[in-house]
């Protein structure tokens, strides 16, 4: 087979096929098994708008088969998949984001409002919605990632603190009482430092 280019390749550099599938050329029966989907689905595929078409290799003809790469029209069909889910997606956060408007913003918000239990019960199922919806957008950083983040940040700047004293003293050749007060310098810089992650992890509460 021939090699591709130019908006195949790039298509199937961004959704390869499952790794050991080898590629071939298939007629629509063949390719309506790989993909499982009905010869029915794939002529719909076909009469779709150039641009959003199923790239094929061959036209059919009376008599003779379409022919597609079965590597480019699995990209296409996960391309496609992938465009349908960002598509629900966004509505999904619009319409969320809307409902949550008409109830009245947010969750801390109709605290305040007269809500009925009913009211207060889609309210809540609508803030899960949003935030899951963010969460997956990764807008929202877990406290525990965030910790854990400080802490290993502050383990290397501990470890880089503690070992200035030695190198300062190796390379400018530094007296002892010098190393000293160096010494006592870094200790209070690393004291302030765990202080403040202290105070930043607990305002982020448990």
């Amino acid at each position: 087979m021939p090699p591709l280019a130019g908006e195949d390749r790039a298509l199937v550099a961004k959704y390869p096929m499952p790794k050991g599938v080898p590629d071939a050329e298939v007629n629509k029966n063949l390719l309506g098994a790989a993909l499982d989907v009905s010869t029915t689905t794939i002529d719909k595929w076909l009469v779709l708008p150039e641009a959003e078409r199923i790239p094929f290799v061959e036209r059919g003809t009376n008599g003779r088969s379409y022919v597609f790469r079965l590597s480019v029209a699995y990209a296409w069909r996960m391309a496609r998949d992938a465009q349908d889910a960002a598509t629900r997606q966004h509505a999904e956060d619009a319409t969320a984001q809307l409902r949550m408007e008409l109830l009245g913003g947010s969750i801390q918000d109709l605290g305040r409002a007269a809500l009925s239990p009913k009211e207060q019960e889609q309210a809540l199922k609508v803030e899960k919605e949003w935030i899951l919806a963010a969460a997956a957008r990764r807008e929202f950083l877990r406290a525990s990632d965030v910790a854990q983040a400080f802490e290993a940040s502050f383990v290397a700047i501990r470890d880089g603190l503690d070992a200035a004293p030695d190198r300062l003293a190796r390379e400018l050749n530094l007296p002892p009482a010098a190393v000293e007060v160096i010494q006592e310098i870094l200790d209070d810089v690393l004291h302030g430092a765990r202080t403040g992650v202290d105070e930043g992890l607990l305002s982020m509460g448990p």
